[in-house]
C-alpha cells in the first residue's frame, strides 16, 4: 500500500520510464514538472505546441530540452489533437494537460476516432498527502469535471476512484459519501444518494469497496467525530476516498488543501482506456510533479 508520494516516486523509479505528452507545453510550471520527472528517470517528455515559444520558457528555466521530441502545434484544439494521437498510435502512453483548458482536453478524450474513451463516465480523481492531520493518502472525487452528478455518475466516479485506489496497492477501499450531516434528510438529496450508494455496497451492485454515509467531512476522517455523534462505522475515520456532493464542494477542498496548505495534492482524469495527468492551469510545479507521479503509477 503506497502512504506517501515519496513512496509513489520511488516506486516509479524502479519502472520503465513512461512516454508522457505535454498538450500545449508552453507553460513553465507544467514544463518544469515534466523536465523534473524526466532527470528522475520516471518519463520521457514529447513536447506539443509552439516549439520557439516552449524553448524560451526552458531557457529562463535553464533547463536543456534538446533531447526531447518537440511537435509543432498552434492553439489549444490542435495541440489537444496532435497529442491524442500519439497516444491513441501508441507512440506515447500517457497525456498531460499543458497550458489548455479541462473542456478542450476531455473533448479530444471523447472523441472516439482517438480510440480511448471508455465504457463509463470520465472523472476527475485527487489523491492529497496530510501527514500532520491524517495517517495515509486520501482520494477525493470530483473537483473538475461533473457537475452536480446524478446517482448513476456518483456510481461511475465511485468506480473510478476505487480502480485508483486499487492500483496505490489499497484492496478494499472504504469510501465515504459526503455531504452537510450523518443522517438521511429527505429534504437533502445527497444524503438519500448516499445511502443508496452504501446499500449499492452492501448488496453487492458496487464491488471491491466499503461504502457508508452520508458523512459531514468531519465524521469521515475523525473517529473522535464518529464517536462523539455516536456513529458506528468502519469507514468514519478512516476513510480512503471521499466523494464529494459536487464539483463546488470538491473544487473548494481541492484548492484549499493546494493554496492555503503545505500539503502534497495530484489530479488525474479516470474513465478513458489511459489516465490523463490534469491539474488546474494555476497549479504549482509541484503539484503537477506529483500528478505525474499519480499518473504513471496508474497505467
Amino acid at each position: 500500500m503506497i502512504r506517501s508520494f515519496s513512496e509513489l516516486e520511488e516506486q516509479a523509479k524502479t519502472q520503465q520510464p513512461k512516454r508522457v505528452v505535454l498538450a500545449m507545453a508552453e507553460e513553465s510550471d507544467a514544463l518544469s514538472a515534466i523536465l523534473h520527472a524526466a532527470a528522475q528517470g520516471i518519463v520521457q517528455p514529447v513536447l506539443v505546441g509552439e516549439i520557439p515559444v516552449i524553448r524560451q520558457i526552458a531557457e529562463q528555466l535553464s533547463v536543456d530540452i534538446s533531447a526531447y521530441p518537440q511537435i509543432q502545434a498552434y492553439g489549444e484544439t490542435e495541440c489537444a489533437e496532435k497529442s491524442m494521437e500519439l497516444i491513441s498510435s501508441g507512440e506515447a502512453d500517457l497525456l498531460m494537460k499543458g497550458r489548455l483548458s479541462t473542456a478542450v482536453v476531455v473533448k479530444v478524450v471523447l472523441n472516439k476516432k482517438y480510440g480511448l474513451r471508455g465504457e463509463g463516465l470520465l472523472s476527475h480523481v485527487a489523491i492529497t498527502e496530510i501527514p500532520e492531520f491524517y495517517h495515509k493518502l486520501l482520494l477525493m472525487t470530483d473537483a473538475g469535471l461533473n457537475i452536480a452528478p446524478s446517482l448513476t455518475e456518483k456510481i461511475s466516479m465511485v468506480n473510478n476512484a476505487v480502480i485508483t485506489a486499487h492500483k496505490l496497492g489499497i484492496p478494499v477501499p472504504k469510501v465515504a459519501i459526503i455531504g452537510a450531516l450523518e443522517k438521511v434528510n429527505s429534504d437533502m438529496p445527497v444524503t438519500i444518494d448516499a445511502a443508496l450508494l452504501s446499500k449499492m455496497a452492501d448488496r453487492g451492485q458496487i464491488k471491491e469497496c466499503i461504502i457508508d454515509g452520508p458523512f459531514a467531512l468531519d465524521n469521515a476522517i475523525s473517529k473522535k467525530s464518529c464517536e462523539v455523534k455516536g456513529i458506528k462505522t468502519v469507514v468514519g475515520g478512516d476513510a480512503d476516498i471521499l466523494i464529494m456532493p459536487d464539483i463546488e464542494a470538491a473544487n473548494v477542498f481541492y484548492k484549499t488543501i493546494a493554496y492555503l496548505t503545505s500539503c502534497k495534492i495530484a489530479g488525474v482524469i479516470m474513465g478513458a482506456r489511459v489516465p490523463v495527468i490534469l491539474t488546474s492551469r494555476s497549479d504549482s510545479d509541484s503539484i503537477k510533479y506529483h500528478s505525474i507521479l499519480l499518473g504513471v503509477a496508474l497505467v
